[in-house]
């Protein structure tokens, strides 16, 4: 289903959408006092919304996405539950661009990248995403496949997230730079490029 186009869709003067339009996108509950706004997108979207909930303009909801009760999702914020299931618990709170992902590709590994190449020149790393009861996360944080952010932690701005934060823990970013680890074998993620561009070719061809 397109984004901002679900099928039950009708004029509205509303900046939000509503219940009707929500369970069109494919959420299979939808609380009471719900915002979402009109100006986000919602794509291939499954899952659950809680009462009391805020969504702000410019947001990106993909795939499987449970929000609890009393959850803020501030302006610019991206939550991908398309490799998992993205669980924002009661009262968590997203500050403005947040990025949350279920699946992201491997940079450590010699492969391509994007979801427009072929599945077996991807390597990816998958895995769901639950913030806790009171979770905060500051501003511009990215929060990578399987991460759990415990009860009331808050993350600050600027934070690269990955792994078990403990319930009430305060984190935030070192600001300590770029670290080279290693390098990438260029000469066969290249190959692995031209490859899919003769595909291309011969597909055009034909």
């Amino acid at each position: 289903m397109a984004a901002n186009d679900p099928m039950s869709a009708g004029p509205s003067t509303s900046p939000f959408f509503t219940d009707e339009e929500l369970h069109a996108f494919g959420f299979t509950a939808v609380g009471t006092n719900v915002r979402v706004s009109r100006k986000s997108s919602l794509y291939g979207i499954g899952g659950t919304i809680g009462s009391h909930v805020r969504v702000d303009d410019f947001c990106i909801l993909k795939g499987h996405i449970e929000i609890g009760s009393h959850v803020h999702i501030c302006g610019y914020c991206s939550v991908s539950g398309v490799c998992g299931v993205v669980r924002l618990g009661d009262f968590s709170t997203l500050s403005n661009r947040v990025s949350i992902y279920t699946g992201s590709d491997d940079y450590r590994a010699d492969a391509l990248s994007s979801s427009t190449v072929p599945a077996g020149c991807l390597l990816t790393i998958k895995g769901d995403v639950i913030l806790a009861r009171a979770a905060l996360i500051g501003a511009h944080s990215v929060i990578l496949p399987g991460t759990v952010v415990g009860e009331a932690a808050s993350i600050g701005a600027l934070c690269l997230v990955h792994g078990a934060i403990p319930a009430g823990a305060i984190a935030v970013s070192q600001n300590i730079g770029l670290r080279f680890k290693g390098t990438r074998n260029i000469e066969k993620i290249l190959r692995m490029a031209d490859d899919v561009l003769r595909r291309d070719q011969n597909s055009a061809s034909r």
